[in-house]
């Protein structure tokens, strides 16, 4: 018995997409905290994240975004050829892709250029969450809701909790915009 080959075709899609998401996850993070750990000066309590990107280590920082965003927007066009088609999906995986480019971006513009770096580090963080949440509320497969609406509330409630958590010490991005 033959397997059918849009089917095939389908589930090396899915594969590639889905193994572009969990390196386009885990790689820049183990590259950006590598960064950290490389950097003496760094202070989790004291300095913005991105402020590695110009420091002694800025080539793994800066890296670790590009990859990320490339990881992920191969990972957002898997989504789009693999999930329903309907409105809310679309404008999910848009923004999946959209969040990409941002994050591309945070390694581009350092903090060196502040604003432009404000910007895509702004759209990263806020299309992301958005994106996953609308592919949850459109698509019709069970699994590929529960897990959307986890990494868009996962997401949320990580930068919420950095807020909390960074801003009233008068850390991270609000140092960086008091320049």
């Amino acid at each position: 018995m033959s397997e059918n080959p849009k089917q095939t075709e389908r589930l090396k899609l899915l594969r590639f997409a889905g193994t572009c998401g969990i390196l386009g996850s885990v790689l820049p993070l183990v590259m950006a905290l590598s960064a950290t750990f490389l950097s003496s000066w760094f202070s989790w309590s004291e300095n913005a994240l991105s402020e590695l990107g110009v420091g002694e280590q800025a080539s793994i920082f800066n890296s670790a975004m590009l990859i990320g965003g490339v990881l992920n927007f191969l990972f957002a066009l898997g989504l789009y050829r693999y999930l329903d088609s309907g409105k809310p999906v679309r404008a999910g995986v848009f923004s999946i892709m959209l969040s990409s480019v941002s994050l591309a971006l945070v390694g581009v513009f350092t903090t060196d250029s502040i604003f432009m770096h404000g910007i895509a580090a702004f759209g990263y963080f806020m299309l992301a969450p958005t994106g996953f949440l609308l592919i949850g509320s459109g698509t019709k497969e069970g699994t590929v809701r529960k897990l959307s609406y986890g990494c868009g509330v996962g997401l949320s409630l990580l930068l919420s909790g950095c807020q909390w958590y960074f801003l009233p010490c008068r850390s991270g991005l609000v140092l960086l915009f008091q320049n």
